[in-house]
């Protein structure tokens, strides 16, 4: 299947190619980056410091407005 394939799909039967993929890869042991723990433990230290400002879903969304 081409990407112009692809492409010209509804868009329900791109959805369906995604969960199945999705689905596929939650079977396979994927192993994160080392900066991807970086970052978080660097965003856990600053919230047991007290120097991280959290904000509801709610919010956010209306920020992303």
């Amino acid at each position: 299947m081409s990407h112009n394939d692809l492409y010209s799909l509804p868009a329900a039967e791109k959805l369906h190619i995604i969960e199945t993929l999705w689905d596929k890869l939650n079977d396979e042991d994927i192993e994160s980056p080392q900066w991807h723990q970086d970052v978080l433990m660097e965003r856990k230290a600053l919230y047991d410091q007290g120097k991280l400002k959290l904000i509801s879903l709610d919010d956010l969304k209306k920020n992303l407005r």
